[in-house]
């Protein structure tokens, strides 16, 4: 596990994560991204995709529902403010209806990292997205 304190890596790790393909993490696997907005969809989807991932896109907290009640996801990423709705609440309600089974990461614009760990997201990642966050956040949710 790689250690990260405020979206800070070791400048070797940082090299090294740069470098490294994301297939590693993703080859065959479904991802969710609920609440994206157009920049992160944009991102997420070319990372993923480049990686032998797949990825599905829900905007608002009903179509996640719908979709989540059709579909299992080996990773599902969420918007921290999903349809104005605090994420960590709704983790905790979609959770509680077995919705939820895999692990969440939280894309966020501001620094939430201990509630939303606290709450129940594997992992927290800020924006701006750039691939050696993406990457440090698929390491440990994976690899643990």
């Amino acid at each position: 596990m790689m250690a990260v304190k405020n979206d800070v890596l070791a400048n070797s790790v940082e090299k090294e994560l740069a470098l490294k393909p994301m297939n590693h993490f993703l080859e065959g696997k479904r991802v969710l991204l609920a609440g994206a907005n157009e920049v992160d969809e944009m991102l997420m989807r070319y990372m993923i995709n480049e990686s032998g991932g797949v990825l599905n896109v829900t905007y608002n907290l009903e179509d996640m529902r719908k979709t989540l009640s059709k579909s299992r996801y080996d990773l599902i990423l969420m918007n921290s403010r999903l349809a104005n709705e605090n994420a960590m609440g709704v983790l905790e309600q979609l959770r509680k209806e077995s919705l939820i089974k895999s692990p969440v990461i939280a894309i966020s614009s501001k620094d939430m990292v201990g509630r939303a760990i606290h709450s129940g997201f594997a992992y927290v990642l800020r924006r701006p997205l750039e691939k050696r966050k993406v990457l440090a956040a698929l390491s440990t949710v994976f690899q643990n």
